[in-house]
């Protein structure tokens, strides 16, 4: 790997071991993986696959409305991943995520992550199947001639 993506690697790293929240914004799908730490005796992490909210302060806003009985999340950190799904499931990001969610004691925790990623994957499947179709934000280069 060159020295340069090491050192923003380990940057990123460090960033998930700190932040209460981190969110995976995924344009490519139009959805943003959302793992909140914050916990108390009663209440696990919060992972969650959401649409994109446009700015950290309404995302904070939101998981603060979502989760009342916790102290307020004050900031967090944002990782754009263009790649696919597998791609971050395979990638040290995933690891660090799933260890700090594990780390956390709550059993049901890492099955929430599981799930999370099963989301996407469908959320994939959709965003794939529309970019050949020319749905959406997607336009083909070739049309069909002798539409009935």
């Amino acid at each position: 790997m060159e020295p340069e993506f090491n050192r923003d690697m380990a940057d990123i790293l460090n960033d998930i071991d700190q932040a209460e929240v981190i969110t995976i914004i995924m344009p490519f799908l139009g959805q943003c993986l959302v793992y909140d730490y914050r916990t108390t005796a009663d209440d696990p992490p919060l992972i969650m696959v959401s649409p994109p909210l446009g700015s950290s302060e309404r995302r904070l806003r939101q998981l603060n409305q979502k989760r009342p009985n916790l102290p307020r999340a004050k900031d967090m950190v944002a990782l754009p991943w263009p790649g696919s799904v597998d791609a971050l499931v395979r990638s040290e990001i995933w690891d660090r995520l799933v260890q700090r969610v594990a780390e956390t004691g709550f059993k049901d925790a890492v099955t929430s992550c599981q799930d999370a990623v099963n989301e996407l994957k469908k959320w994939e499947r959709r965003s794939l199947a529309a970019m050949i179709r020319g749905e959406g934000p997607f336009h083909t280069l070739w049309s069909r001639a002798g539409k009935s």
